[in-house]
């Protein structure tokens, strides 16, 4: 699809994709194709589609992966509070970004640019426990388990998985 893409003056995506300025014209025949497969064909929806839903952390909270835009997105939807809070009063207290503490956790973001690739997906991932992102791998073992890895560069890499499990 990116090929049939060109900008008004014949220049293709890849030669145009440093220009803020460029204005792409997809021809009408491209945006039938594009509109009649994603709206028709469920196949390409499907890897994307599996994610979906509610999953719940060993922690005990639950994340719900739905579209956001053009990808899918986690938001945190249920957690077990710090002592003394509620889920509506609990903020991202823990969080490295001084300007983030203020902000609620439920319905907060955890996991976002998920990207399709070989082994499953990549995305980030946010984890308010902790206060801090990180790189992830999400990969769906067997129906109903997902393992999230999730990676930071201290020194060297440190990683951590966990099996979130769909909430039926």
């Amino acid at each position: 699809m990116l090929a049939a893409m060109t900008h008004q003056n014949g220049n293709t995506l890849r030669k145009c994709r440093r220009a803020a300025w460029c204005r792409w014209t997809v021809p009408a025949a491209a945006v039938a194709v594009l509109v009649s497969t994603s709206v028709i064909s469920p196949s390409l929806a499907g890897p994307a589609a599996a994610l979906t839903g509610d999953w719940r952390t060993p922690a005990g909270a639950t994340v719900r992966i739905e579209p956001c835009g053009p990808a899918p997105c986690g938001r945190l939807i249920d957690f077990k509070p710090l002592p003394g809070r509620t889920l509506q009063s609990q903020r991202d207290e823990r969080n490295r970004d001084f300007a983030k503490r203020t902000r609620k956790v439920l319905g907060l973001t955890v996991l976002w640019r998920v990207e399709r690739n070989n082994e499953g997906w990549r995305a980030r991932v946010y984890d308010p426990r902790r206060g801090f992102g990180a790189d992830a791998t999400l990969t769906l073992d067997r129906p109903g388990r997902l393992k999230v890895k999730g990676c930071v560069k201290v020194l060297f890499r440190v990683c951590e998985q966990e099996v979130w499990r769909r909430v039926r």
